[in-house]
């Protein structure tokens, strides 16, 4: 009897469940309707609303695509919020009057990602962004522009650190890579003015930079101890300079496109000096050679050797004049002694 009894109290009280879960149903239906509003352009918004304006939290899904879940205010995105674009791209963070402004995350659709602060629905004050080759920067953002100072690291290991504007490295700062490091001053993204390279092969340079080249007045020292002292375009000798070789040698005067060109002064290891003309590199034109043994010759050179007219002083004082041919003597020869009196004449 008892059985029967609770049977047949759960019969009557299952239809009264049933139908407070449906209530239930339809009243939470109901309410998301009334919190559903169709705007003007189509867009549709679920969520609180305020003098017919959307205010609080809530969704709004417009008619291109777009989401955006979070805080409004007078029917405007402020507060914190997220927001999904057509293209892909997704915005977590703060936004003032429908504009991004404050601290948030923008993950592209390429993979890239951007965290920090935002200003004018532009990256703004600190943030780092991270590329998909492993490749970021970190420091200070101004209207989407890397401004102010910051660290780029790129994905084969070489990086910067130092200034920048307008997206682009200028001002003090220091670049290394596994081919080179530059510490110095920038413009247009370009080692430009004063800085101090160096190379891999154990190359350095201290002096003028202009557009990314060795450009201007500066001292190159090379790894195996010879070094440059003076003018220099595109990495090249060009102008006055002094070239010291490691054993000792120096050349002091005109370069032109890392060639001794013009006029200047050699002096060899050996004590052997000339000073004069030069082409190509080698003595060319009117000089004057002195050689370690007390021997010297002023004349013409063509190609580095004695060749025209020229005057060749021994050791002693006595001089022999004549014509030179490709360093060999031709003709007639006239011999006189330290006093410049004739003594005889050689027939070569």
């Amino acid at each position: 009897m008892k059985a029967g009894l609770k049977i047949l109290l759960f019969m009557l009280f299952l239809p009264t469940v049933s139908w407070a879960a449906g209530r239930v149903r339809q009243d939470s239906i109901r309410q998301e309707q009334k919190n559903r509003h169709v705007m003007s352009d189509g867009s549709v918004y679920t969520g609180q609303m305020k003098l017919r304006k959307p205010s609080g939290t809530g969704r709004m899904e417009y008619v291109n695509g777009e989401v955006y879940e979070g805080a409004y205010e007078k029917g405007l995105r402020k507060g914190v919020g997220m927001y999904h674009y057509a293209n892909g791209d997704l915005y977590i963070g703060n936004w003032e009057d429908n504009i991004r402004s404050g601290e948030g995350e923008l993950q592209y659709a390429s993979g890239d990602v951007y965290k920090g602060g935002w200003k004018g629905d532009r990256r703004d004050g600190k943030g780092v962004y991270m590329w998909t080759d492993g490749s970021y920067y970190s420091g200070e953002w101004e209207e989407d522009l890397k401004s102010g100072t910051g660290l780029m690291c790129w994905a084969d290991s070489a990086e910067y650190r130092g200034s920048w504007n307008k997206g682009l490295r200028e001002g003090q700062g220091e670049y290394k890579s596994v081919e080179y490091s530059y510490a110095g001053s920038w413009k247009d993204d370009m080692e430009n003015g004063s800085g101090t390279c160096v190379l891999a092969n154990g190359d350095s340079y201290k002096g003028q930079f202009k557009n990314g080249t060795i450009t201007g007045n500066g001292e190159y020292k090379f790894a195996n101890g010879d070094t440059y002292k003076g003018s220099l375009r595109n990495g090249l000798a060009d102008g006055k300079g002094v070239f010291t070789w490691a054993d000792g040698s120096m050349y002091d005067g005109e370069w032109r496109d890392n060639r001794r060109e013009g006029t200047g002064q050699m002096i060899w290891a050996n004590g052997d000096k000339y000073y004069g003309e030069w082409q190509n590199d080698t003595p060319w034109g009117d000089g004057s050679m002195s050689l370690a043994d007390g021997t010297k010759f002023k004349g013409s050179f063509v190609n580095g050797v004695v060749d025209g007219n020229g005057i060749v002083e021994e050791a002693d004082g006595t001089r022999l004049e004549g014509v030179f041919k490709e360093g060999f003597r031709t003709g007639t020869f006239t011999v006189k002694d330290k006093s410049g009196k004739k003594i005889r004449t050689i027939k070569y």
